[in-house]
């Protein structure tokens, strides 16, 4: 229902804004935010050849609208891009080396986790103001996605415990392993320690491409011939519709202070069409108690199959469904306090304003204090990127930078906001 439902929107608030012989305002802007944690953006996007830093998340939310508005309504055309990380330090190491061909050490456990939300938009949304009460103010749009691509939606992540996989645990084994004799053959002792092993890997994703060469796959094999490739499964990429709502409040308390809360995504849905999908879990307890098993078996001289090893704790499902995606929502909100004060600066003698705010995303919040001029050129410090901010909000539009480095395949967070207006 909700497929018929914007469009019939849009269709009623264009005959209403062509009826109506008033003023109206032509508009487009362009918001893009990207920040990223271990590495530099640019490595971030691309090769990850740069110095490895702390980190567990790296995103980047940008959109570009155009429309037109009368009065209190609004109407335009979104054009949007989302990419949203979060990982664990040990997989963005593990990342890092493979992307730079350097060793990665096997005497320590890796905790894995990778867990990814990936969309590009297009659609048209409708808005619209009103004063809630005296001196507040509401804004509501809506926006219908008839085209959605770059579908990549879900996690690889190890479950479990791998702490007791120690060095101590690998010399017991060598231990019981070495005792082996013509009259003693038991491995049972064995059984005790990987007892102590509990994890999992578990992989669980919708995409637009295969990551993790499904096109490809086949069930591992030891020996003998290979298994044949997948097949019955369309790679092809899916098509999808989406909505999105995103909720505005600004109150002018009094004369001197003005708040502003926007909530972004607070309500997404983006339903993707026969989407290609990948479903592995592997146990490695229960692995490991088959591996002792079969050696058991060997030792004792019997014929052993090591392919049923990977056969019955790999399992892996690929195939096609329809899936519905969700972005997580985001905040932003904003805090402006006139001082009454008035600077002297080579003549020009702007009002003084102090800001605050604070944007919170899924994985990252970023606080921020700041000074305002005359309400339109605004200087703002990042805390959680180490980033400066200067925007500039004229009578036709507004401007907004905000970064950590003016070198951009140095910075780890940056930022640009631009927008123009015309009222006829």
């Amino acid at each position: 229902m909700h497929k018929y439902f914007l469009p019939a929107c849009l269709f009623f608030v264009s005959c209403h804004i062509l009826a109506e012989d008033k003023p109206w305002t032509i508009y487009s802007n362009i918001d893009l935010f990207a920040y990223s944690e271990p590495v530099p953006i640019d490595e971030f996007a691309r090769d990850f050849d740069d110095t490895l830093k702390s980190g567990n998340t790296g995103f980047t939310h940008d959109i570009i609208k155009a429309g037109v508005q009368w009065r209190n309504y609004r109407i335009g055309y979104v054009h949007r891009f989302d990419y949203i990380t979060q990982f664990t330090e040990d997989t963005a190491f593990i990342h890092h080396s493979e992307k730079n061909g350097r060793f990665i050490p096997q005497d320590r456990d890796y905790n894995v986790l990778l867990d990814v939300e990936r969309i590009e938009a297009r659609g048209f949304s409708v808005g619209v103001s009103w004063e809630f009460f005296k001196r507040l103010q509401v804004d509501v749009d809506a926006t219908y996605y008839s085209d959605l691509s770059e579908l990549q939606s879900g996690k690889a992540v190890t479950l479990g415990d791998l702490e007791p996989f120690t060095d101590q645990l690998k010399a017991d084994a060598d231990a019981i392993v070495a005792n082996l004799s013509v009259d003693s053959r038991d491995l049972s002792p064995l059984l005790a320690l990987v007892a102590q092993i509990d994890a999992d890997l578990l992989i669980d994703y919708a995409y637009d491409q295969p990551k993790f060469r499904e096109k490809n796959f086949r069930k591992p094999n030891f020996t003998g011939p290979q298994n044949p490739i997948i097949s019955g499964v369309d790679f092809s990429e899916p098509d999808g519709t989406g909505y999105s709502v995103d909720v505005g409040f600004n109150w002018q308390v009094n004369d001197q202070l003005n708040l502003d809360l926007r909530l972004i995504d607070i309500a997404n849905q983006f339903s993707w069409d026969d989407a290609p999908q990948t479903l592995a879990s592997f146990d490695l307890n229960a692995f490991l108690t088959d591996v002792v098993a079969v050696a058991q078996d060997f030792v004792n001289g019997a014929v052993v199959r090591p392919n049923d090893l990977v056969d019955r704790n790999l399992a892996v499902d690929i195939f096609n469904a329809d899936y519905d995606q969700e972005l997580p929502w985001r905040a932003n909100f904003s805090a402006s306090y006139d001082l009454n004060h008035e600077l002297d600066i080579f003549g020009w003698t702007p009002s003084l304003a102090v800001l605050g705010g604070y944007y919170h995303t899924d994985t990252q919040d970023f606080p921020r204090i700041g000074v305002s001029l005359d309400r339109a050129l605004k200087i703002e410090y990042d805390f959680a990127g180490e980033a400066v901010s200067i925007s500039y909000e004229g009578k036709y539009g507004f401007v907004r930078l905000v970064t950590d480095s003016f070198r951009y395949e140095d910075a780890f967070e940056f930022g640009v906001v631009a927008g123009l207006k015309y009222n006829f």
